[in-house]
């Protein structure tokens, strides 16, 4: 299920990003771009991170944005952006975030298998080292291949 929604081209690569709030938008891109989102899914995730804090974050270097399917999802998608450098969401050190993974559901079970599948891929050491280092989409995709077959 992961690797049918984080496909090659919902997954991207770059240096830095200087907000959380431009490091949101630019990870929902792919899924805005195909249709899976509206516009107003990007700002409801923005502004629940204004009015709710990082709660995004769930792990140093890890934020999985996401908001309510009623607030613009049209089909179950995930993208990822890769920041080499972190972006901050606070002055706290476990707010700086180098991993974006949008999510976007439309209903409260449908993405439950995709997520599970990520969980795991996060809690690998190994995984997760690459995704920190990597500069390639296709060693992300790749990565993401192999551990939807495990």
């Amino acid at each position: 299920m992961l690797s049918e929604l984080l496909t090659r081209d919902h997954i991207q690569v770059i240096e830095e990003i200087p907000t959380w709030e431009e490091a949101i938008r630019l990870a929902a891109q792919p899924l805005l771009d195909d249709g899976s989102i509206q516009d107003s899914y990007i700002q409801a995730m923005i502004h629940n991170v204004r009015e709710l804090g990082p709660y995004i974050v769930i792990a140093p270097d890890i934020a999985i944005p996401h908001s309510r399917p009623e607030n613009g999802v049209n089909k179950v998608g995930m993208s990822f952006l890769k920041c080499h450098k972190p972006v901050s969401f606070s002055e706290k050190a476990e707010h700086q975030v180098r991993l974006f993974f949008v999510l976007a559901a439309t209903d409260n079970d449908s993405h439950l298998g995709a997520l599970s599948q990520l969980t795991e891929v996060l809690s690998d050491p190994n995984s997760l080292q690459t995704l920190l280092t990597t500069d390639s989409i296709e060693e992300v995709f790749h990565l993401i291949q192999v551990k939807n077959n495990q």
